[in-house]
């Protein structure tokens, strides 16, 4: 089996690559970087649209899984810096919520149709605190306005929705496009200056995350990193 794995963030990426020791697999055509692990292969620094790199994956490796992680902003009260979630819901941002009146837009009548995702081997709204992790959730995508004080309470009033980014809907929306819908797995982590997503958490996200998928994945003969006896997590926290 073969699990592909991009990352938007470049700092993300090169963490990711340091801590696997992955090796850099040499496709002068392509406009992103792989780098493999064992059966992983790890993309990023793409010059392209999410959409073409997935398009792209799908026709040269033929991946069994394809996660996607990409930094998002928190909406809802519930998510916090470090947080990683896995949503399942997706709706693009309509651009409306921006200039209706507060009063038009409590009426969730500026919603579009959504994408659903129902694949994940625990469906539901769990918090996994070992790993920083929920399954589940409401995710929109689009860009966010700044100029806009109340922009956030905007996306609630109309979305419900937990997280916030700018290419997650995109990738989605190729998958099913695609027909690979059922291997793909969009991964939204808030990082802030304060409280930093590092690669650690997101590769132990990631193997939990497989390992749920295909336990036989995670083993020593696919070359994935053990765990040490004592893992710090996202919270600062102590795991033995």
């Amino acid at each position: 089996m073969i699990h592909a794995i991009i990352v938007r963030d470049p700092a993300i990426f090169n963490l990711i690559i340091a801590q696997t020791e992955a090796k850099k697999v040499s496709l002068p055509n392509l406009s992103y970087q792989v780098f493999s692990h064992g059966n992983i292969r790890i993309i990023g620094e793409y010059t392209i649209s999410i959409e073409r790199v997935l398009v792209s994956i799908n026709e040269e490796f033929n991946p069994d899984t394809v996660f996607f992680l990409s930094e998002s902003l928190p909406v809802s009260d519930e998510k916090q810096a470090g947080d990683i979630v896995l949503p399942n819901v997706f709706f693009q941002k309509n651009p409306e919520i921006e200039t209706r009146e507060m009063n038009e837009i409590t009426e969730k009548n500026l919603s579009w149709m959504p994408l659903f995702l129902e694949h994940y081997p625990l469906q539901g709204d769990y918090n996994f605190e070992t790993f920083g992790l929920s399954v589940g959730g409401i995710h929109v995508s689009g860009v966010w306005n700044e100029k806009i004080e109340d922009f956030r309470i905007r996306l609630r009033l109309v979305y419900e929705n937990d997280t916030f980014d700018t290419e997650l809907y995109a990738f989605v929306e190729t998958g099913k496009s695609l027909s690979i819908i059922g291997k793909i797995y969009p991964v939204s982590y808030i990082a802030t200056e304060d409280r930093d997503v590092t690669a650690r958490n997101l590769w132990s996200i990631i193997g939990f995350i497989i390992g749920s998928i295909d336990p036989d994945v995670i083993s020593e003969e696919d070359g994935w990193e053990e765990e040490k006896e004592e893992e710090e997590w996202i919270d600062g926290s102590i795991e033995k």
